[in-house]
């Protein structure tokens, strides 16, 4: 559910900008949006679902706890080449009912991913950024909200670049690999005996390989309030320890995301410019 995770982040806590070295910014920000998601139901589907959700907009620069384009951020270490943080993140719930392959079955709850992000640092200037991620997330499953069940662990290496245009305009990419255990695999395509049919046997799913994908986003700035984003994302399951599930359905798929927001309130607490994963458009 990590491209599921990267529209919600890119929706609700993104867009960066440049600033130069002696402006400075509010501590927070705060404001709200509408964005226009096309996400299959889960990697694997053959069916997707379209949504448009309103959703707040929030940026806060504190000293050790950010949240910006990469979403909640706790950072634990940080040097010129290396930082250590704690991510976090989340996935929308499918109900099994309009789902044909998992018509009957429990639904998929809504969730959260979290769990430390080793970061090795390329290119680190105030308008560029090249890092390669070593993330390993726990899923937490709200199946009786606010209890949260563990559901197993994703190591999730990605190599990320971002780029600044001017003061307006912000552009990313990244390139990712997935590996999960078998709990975590087992969440979204394994079938318990008693959601065995005819044409859906029972199906216990591996750890191993999981998939490769590709996302980038463009973001811009309208405005001292208004925001608009763009992001555009490609995953390949092929040879996926899970593909012969019957819950697996297709052998890749993609994802699309439109937001527009606006900022409300500002602090009058301002702080230095941050990084550009950290600062707002």
């Amino acid at each position: 559910m990590t491209l599921v995770l990267r529209i919600l982040v890119l929706a609700l806590l993104s867009l960066s900008a440049y600033a130069s070295e002696d402006e400075r910014l509010p501590k927070w920000e705060l404001g709200a949006g509408l964005a226009v998601l096309n996400l299959p139901d889960y990697p694997g589907a053959d069916q997707s679902q379209s949504y448009t959700l309103p959703f707040p907009y929030i940026i806060y620069r504190g000293e050790r706890v950010k949240a910006g384009r990469d979403g909640l951020r706790g950072m634990l270490f940080e040097s010129k080449r290396w930082d250590l943080d704690i991510s976090a993140g989340g996935s929308l719930p499918v109900n099994s009912d309009d789902n044909r392959a998992r018509e009957g079955m429990d639904d998929l709850d809504i969730s959260l991913e979290l769990g430390p992000s080793l970061r090795l640092k390329f290119i680190d200037t105030p308008d560029q950024k090249l890092q390669l991620r070593f993330n390993l997330r726990a899923l937490l499953a709200a199946d009786d909200f606010p209890a949260l069940d563990y559901e197993g662990w994703l190591f999730n290496p990605e190599l990320r670049w971002g780029r600044h245009y001017g003061d307006r305009y912000i552009a990313g990419a990244s390139l990712q690999l997935r590996y999960g255990n078998k709990a975590y695999h087992d969440y979204f395509y394994g079938v318990a005996p008693q959601f065995a049919t005819a044409s859906r046997p029972m199906y216990q799913a591996e750890r191993g390989y999981n998939s490769v994908g590709i996302s980038s986003f463009v973001a811009m700035k309208l405005d001292r309030n208004w925001r608009v984003s763009a992001s555009l994302g490609y995953y390949d399951l092929h040879d996926a320890v899970f593909n012969d599930s019957p819950l697996f359905r297709k052998n890749s798929g993609a994802y699309l995301g439109l937001t527009v927001s606006r900022i409300l309130w500002r602090s009058e607490t301002t702080v230095g410019p941050a990084r550009v994963d950290d600062l707002a458009l």
